[in-house]
């Protein structure tokens, strides 16, 4: 045992962390030795001892490999292997371990985590290994697919919060996205090695990247956080595609979902973004019919015409379509939305003229007293929906009196916001720089350029007339440049 345990720890030496080229060998060299010799029949009766005698942290990948091997075998005390996944998961090198994919998802696979653990610590385990892999949470892999439907599944939405937070730029197998770099390279970004080669990832189809961003969306739902379900429901109902005709059922749900959010978020129908295929676009203009018809009633100043629109629809059809608690919470909204409009009229207005001026959408009439309104104006304050404050002044009616907007945030306030938009331009440069690359060896991106500085030339010479300002999908022609694939 004593002769593999040196073999384990001689990895990596103070020697090989300097010099990439030298690590990158060095790694290279070991993951195969540990191939081989976790494949000797000795390996499996010396890995309890050997696991007490590594650093997870600072042997990551010999970790692994054992590791792997008692969560495999039968025999090992199940609060120890608990106790060592924990601490693997949490503290592993990832620069190591982008060597190790295989064993890497196999660790997080055969057998699952959430067969071992509660589904509420599988999911922050899962979520924390993700990320510590891949910081930026830019590339999707088969496991943020089934870790998000894991999650949303068994209402453990909190501790997956910070990787749906994330935005997703990458898609396995997506074109222009290999890299000749060595996996040592610090600046390599997780594109280049989070591979479907690298066994990191299953192959993904459209279907899968769909059903993410739904998931995703439902999640905010759940964590009511409108601007980010619609943001992923955006995302579902664009996807690119090139069929002319149809849309997918996924995409289907998304449209309703997004309309019915929309409302939610910004109190009005949302409209379709320009990028939305025709294919879609024609689908959502006839299976979202009552959606448009309901968003237009919502926006109307009685609330009978609303109250009818969503009466018309019958209980069954909101069951089927599987929004019941979002109408709920629309038709409750409605009122919401007519106090909040006030405020592009006044600066303060009595709670009385509210009532009056404002209609239940479930009664399609004013509330019965000013103290109902105070509730309501109460609760849209204390939930942050509305700012301002109701004022209760010693001779005369109780009033609410509309705060300013953000243009007089305090000096502290601004500061906060500041030092957080510049975190997160920070967090964006490898990405930024993944795709400046990606794009630098795309033929349409390059066509399309040619295409924009001939149209340049042409507006100069011609004293500054109108210049095409095409698109850059418009000039995509055999490939999506987002997934390599043509989504259907």
């Amino acid at each position: 045992m004593e002769s593999t345990l040196e073999t384990l720890v001689a990895f990596p030496s103070a020697g090989q962390l300097g010099d990439n080229e030298e690590y990158h060998k060095a790694a290279q060299a070991h993951t195969k030795t540990l191939t081989r010799l976790s494949a000797d029949s000795k390996w499996a009766s010396e890995a309890p001892q050997l696991i007490e005698r590594l650093d997870p942290a600072t042997h990551s990948l010999s970790y692994l490999y054992v590791l792997q091997t008692l969560k495999s075998s039968n025999g090992y005390p199940l609060d120890d292997l608990l106790l060592k996944l924990t601490t693997f998961l949490t503290s592993f090198d990832a620069g190591q371990i982008r060597y190790a994919g295989h064993a890497f998802t196999k660790l997080l696979t055969q057998p699952r985590l959430q067969d071992l653990f509660p589904a509420s610590i599988a999911v922050e385990l899962i979520t924390t290994a993700l990320l510590r892999l891949d910081p930026t949470g830019s590339v999707l892999t088969s496991h943020h697919t089934y870790l998000v439907r894991f999650a949303y599944m068994t209402n453990n939405i909190e501790p997956v919060l910070p990787i749906i937070e994330k935005s997703i730029v990458f898609y396995p197998g997506m074109k222009g996205s290999t890299s000749t770099r060595n996996l040592s390279d610090p600046d390599l970004p997780p594109s280049g090695f989070i591979t479907v080669e690298n066994d990191f990832t299953k192959s993904l189809e459209n279907k899968d990247i769909l059903e993410h961003d739904l998931l995703r969306g439902l999640c905010f739902i759940q964590r009511r956080s409108w601007q980010q379900a619609f943001d992923a429901f955006e995302r579902v109902i664009t996807y690119p595609s090139r069929d002319n005709t149809n849309a997918s059922k996924i995409q289907v749900e998304a449209y309703s979902k997004w309309v019915l959010v929309g409302l939610l978020l910004n109190g009005k129908a949302p409209v379709l973004p320009p990028t939305t295929p025709n294919g879609p676009r024609k689908v959502y203009e006839v299976t979202g019919k009552p959606y448009y018809s309901l968003a237009q009633a919502f926006e109307k100043r009685t609330a009978e015409s609303f109250k009818t629109e969503y009466e018309g629809l019958s209980q069954g059809f909101w069951d089927e379509e599987k929004n019941v608690s979002l109408l709920k919470l629309v038709i409750e909204h409605y009122q919401k939305w007519q106090i909040l409009n006030l405020r592009h009229v006044y600066s303060r207005i009595s709670l009385e003229q509210i009532r009056t001026r404002t209609q239940s959408a479930e009664t399609a009439a004013p509330l019965g007293s000013v103290q109902e309104i105070e509730a309501l104006v109460q609760g849209m304050i204390d939930e942050g929906l509305l700012q301002g404050e109701v004022v209760h002044p010693e001779n005369g009616l109780a009033y609410l009196a509309f705060s300013s907007t953000a243009d007089d945030l305090s000096e502290e306030e601004f500061t906060r916001r500041m030092v957080a938009t510049a975190q997160r331009i920070k967090a964006l440069g490898p990405v930024v720089k993944a795709t400046n690359e990606r794009l630098a060896s795309n033929k349409d991106y390059l066509k399309w350029l040619a295409q924009q500085k001939k149209h340049e030339q042409q507006g100069q010479s011609q004293g500054g007339g109108p210049v095409d300002v095409t698109g850059f999908g418009d000039v995509v022609e055999d490939e999506d440049l987002m997934t390599g694939i043509v989504a259907g």
